[in-house]
């Protein structure tokens, strides 16, 4: 089982395949297994990596070493020892924090940046507010918020493996969640002030999160960056229609990072 050794923390991290880098990074109710659809998808033409992030899935974290810094400076870390100078990276909610940042720091290493069902970390104090109203009136808690409703009804067996995987998550605690959304870990919109990273934005029509319009707004502060619905999800587009997400995330792969981004596209 390939083990990063990082500070205060030991990732989990797995690649597959070869062609041009695919990163998948995932969110906080999941671990890299719930990329299972992308990876089997991707991995014939691509170089495609995930790795659980600290705390979370089969890697270790030291309470006081779970920061948003580490966070990001292992994405790095995860491409280095994979031998991968540049990447697509596609987040998912609470990895979208992380993975902007990394955009920010090291934008020669980031060939293209998909943030699903994630404002980024990028916040001003009016949808600050708005976002915490939106949060004390929403009562549905995981692991149904993760979809649209009606899910687990409509694919019990789904549902189910949903919650398994992240039942796997024992090391991580939830009041860490915090560093992650405080004041002094957000990003405002002059941070995006000559940011010229191929980015998307894309969001479920039902997220329970984050809803479209909020994502909308955020991603008119990123240049170029559209946000793009997906119609009939929630807040995990990747689990809830695969088939449809692969095929967005490889028409924005063509039509978007390829045409600045010239990788060796057959091994």
């Amino acid at each position: 089982m390939p083990i990063l050794n990082r500070p205060g923390a030991d990732i989990w991290y797995e690649a597959h395949g070869d062609g041009p880098a695919l990163l998948f990074l995932h969110g906080r109710a999941g671990n890299a297994a719930n990329w299972w659809r992308q990876v089997a998808h991707f991995t014939p033409d691509h170089r495609v990596i995930v790795f659980d992030l600290r705390a979370f899935g089969r890697s270790r974290c030291d309470p006081e070493a779970f920061q948003i810094d580490h966070m990001v400076d292992d994405i790095g870390a995860v491409l280095d020892v994979c031998n991968v100078e540049r990447a697509a990276i596609v987040c998912q909610s609470m990895s979208g924090i992380i993975g902007l940042r990394f955009a920010l720091a090291a934008p020669e290493r980031v060939a293209g940046l998909m943030l699903c069902s994630t404002l980024g970390g990028i916040t001003t104090p009016d949808l600050r507010a708005r976002l915490r109203k939106y949060e004390a009136a929403n009562t549905i808690e995981l692991p149904d918020r993760a979809f649209a409703p009606g899910y687990r009804d409509r694919e019990p067996e789904l549902f189910a493996l949903y919650e398994q995987l992240g039942a796997f998550n024992t090391g991580f605690d939830p009041a860490w969640r915090t560093r992650l959304s405080a004041p002094d870990a957000s990003l405002s919109p002059d941070n995006f002030d000559g940011y010229d990273t191929t980015t998307m934005f894309v969001v479920g029509e039902h997220d329970l999160f984050f809803p479209p319009e909020m994502v909308r707004e955020v991603a008119a502060y990123v240049p170029g960056a559209p946000a793009v619905m997906f119609g009939d999800a929630g807040h995990s587009p990747y689990w809830e229609d695969p088939d449809g997400f692969n095929q967005l995330t490889s028409i924005w792969l063509a039509d978007s990072v390829y045409k600045t981004w010239r990788p060796e596209l057959t091994p």
